[in-house]
């Protein structure tokens, strides 16, 4: 396994966690009361897709 493979899964698990927050399929909302989670998850998977793209 290399760095990009690594970064690619951990990027996999936050969009997995921020479809679980979305209170739609097109992950566009949280849901109620999750909204701190979703951000967060949806800020982690920026910042991942970043590196994975350099």
């Amino acid at each position: 396994m290399d760095k990009k493979e690594l970064l690619q899964k951990y990027y996999d698990m936050e969009m997995n966690n921020v479809f679980a927050y979305s209170s739609n399929y097109l992950m566009s909302s949280p849901k109620k009361g999750y909204e701190r989670e979703w951000c967060e998850s949806k800020e982690r998977a920026s910042l991942l897709l970043e590196l994975i793209t350099e």
